[in-house]
């Protein structure tokens, strides 16, 4: 019986904001309701880009192509290394498309026509460790065309 009279206690206290029957306190801004606040959005994913060539070539307009290559795929153009880049999902919820993205705007930074090499794992099984469990991680090398 007490257990009973809680649970109605409870679900008044839950459902009177949402009928309009206020209660009177001592402060004006008294809410007694619940709100879900879970954002649906994506905040956006870690990447790092890193220079190994001598030189830093200029970065690449916005809507430049650069061309994508699986590892074990490798690109039949003569190429010179650039850089590596690195992506990390920022949820769980990312996908490797979206994070082949995100690699290929870090590659236009270094100035890449291409990321070469292109591998998606689990952050945590990664050497060294890039993350929790549950999490993609990208890593590619980044090129330029000769």
């Amino acid at each position: 019986m007490p257990l009973l009279l809680t649970r109605l206690a409870l679900l008044a206290c839950c459902v009177l904001p949402a009928l309009g029957i206020g209660v009177r306190t001592k402060h004006a801004s008294f809410v007694a309701s619940f709100m879900y606040a879970c954002d649906a959005s994506n905040p956006d994913p870690r990447v790092r880009t890193t220079y190994t060539a001598a030189g830093r070539p200029e970065p690449r307009a916005k809507g430049a192509a650069v061309e994508v290559f699986p590892f074990g795929q490798p690109p039949t153009r003569k190429h010179t290394p650039v850089g590596e880049v690195s992506v990390l999902a920022s949820s769980g919820r990312m996908t490797v498309a979206e994070l082949t993205e995100w690699a290929q705007r870090g590659a236009r930074k270094l100035g890449g026509d291409a990321i070469v090499d292109v591998q998606c794992e689990d952050a945590a099984s990664v050497r060294p460790k890039a993350g929790p469990v549950g999490l993609l991680y990208l890593s590619a090398r980044v090129v330029r065309w000769e």
